[in-house]
């Protein structure tokens, strides 16, 4: 009778092929895991909150101005600058006639020579009634008399030298300044007409450096506040430059609600504008956040179903929303769309569909 009874080697060498026929079975799943963990997170996005890019208008002016007031009256006898030109480096704008206070000037100095004169004598006969004194010759209070008219004669040189610097004085505002490099932007004298004092003679503007005013909205500054050089273009000069914030007003407009800022247009920009003055039309522009609390998502991630529009979540619950329309993305490669949906904030992931 035979018996059924298997070798013990044989079995062995039959397990053994069993297992390893499992493990080749099971290899390309386990090779496939991470491939799909990869997928699953390149199926995903991150609602990102929308931004409005707008265009600011303004126009150049001067860095600031001044009134040209002379202090004393008299006649316009010269004008060095018209309008539109730039002042001296010497910084003379008009010269007023200063006949009068020439010739008190000469008065003074006479007066000073006649004085010191004066002085030099009293001052030896100081000295001669000093050694009559000492010799008994003469009386204490005729040397005190002496000394008197010594000391009344220095008094009065002093007064008249204190006279002659304020007729110096007098004579230089005989001469009208303004700051060298600056332009006439106004004028309101001419030669020869007689000037009385306190009146505006001209008006001038530091045009070395130009500004842009602006009335913005507190998002609009914020949005300024966060560029380092804001960018700038004049479409008039057809360039594209760069400006800082210059000035912001701690008020606002009661009406519009709105700051008044001035922009100052960097050197490089204002070294290539062929018209260096007031008025060059100058656009900013400011990306605001979404006045209608958009946000932006794929486009491919939108499935449209019955006319309406829809966004899945990772969980799989799908959300409705309406699209706005297209917009720029921070992916060029994508398209985007602007949304806005109540159930969806910024930060919120959903799922991609890959793409077909």
């Amino acid at each position: 009778m035979l018996s059924t009874r298997s070798h013990p080697l044989s079995t062995f060498s039959y397990q053994l092929s069993t297992i390893c026929c499992l493990l080749l079975l099971a290899a390309p799943v386990y090779g496939q895991a991470p491939q799909n963990s990869a997928d699953q997170r390149a199926r995903t996005f991150t609602v990102l909150p929308a931004q409005q890019q707008i265009l600011l208008t303004g126009f150049t002016r001067a860095r600031a101005t001044l009134d040209i007031i002379p202090e004393i009256a008299g006649r316009c006898l010269e004008l060095t600058t018209d309008i539109g030109e730039t002042i001296d480096n010497n910084g003379i704008f008009a010269v007023i006639d200063s006949t009068l206070v020439r010739l008190d000037l000469k008065a003074n100095s006479v007066s000073r020579q006649q004085v010191q004169r004066n002085l030099r004598f009293e001052t030896q006969q100081v000295k001669r009634y000093q050694q009559l004194h000492t010799s008994k010759s003469s009386s204490r209070a005729r040397l005190d008399e002496q000394e008197l008219l010594l000391d009344q004669s220095r008094l009065k040189l002093d007064q008249l030298q204190v006279e002659a610097e304020r007729l110096q004085e007098l004579l230089s505002r005989h001469t009208i300044k303004a700051p060298p490099g600056w332009r006439i932007m106004e004028r309101h004298v001419e030669p020869g007409q007689w000037v009385p004092g306190g009146r505006i003679l001209a008006k001038a503007g530091d045009y070395q450096t130009l500004i842009i005013p602006l009335a913005v909205t507190p998002s609009e500054l914020r949005s300024l506040q966060r560029e380092k050089s804001i960018p700038l273009h004049l479409p008039g000069e057809n360039i594209d430059g760069h400006g800082s914030l210059y000035r912001i007003s701690p008020g606002f407009d009661p009406v519009t609600r709105k700051i008044k800022i001035e922009i100052l247009i960097d050197r490089q920009t204002y070294d290539n504008l062929s018209l260096k003055q007031g008025g060059v039309r100058v656009e900013v522009p400011v990306r605001i956040p979404d006045p209608m609390h958009g946000f932006l998502v794929p486009a491919r991630a939108v499935v449209e179903r019955y006319e309406e529009s829809w966004l899945t979540r990772e969980n799989g619950k799908q959300v409705r929303i309406i699209v706005l329309g297209p917009a720029n993305g921070p992916d060029d490669d994508l398209q985007w769309l602007r949304i806005t949906a109540p159930e969806i904030k910024a930060g919120d992931s959903f799922k991609l569909p890959p793409a077909s």
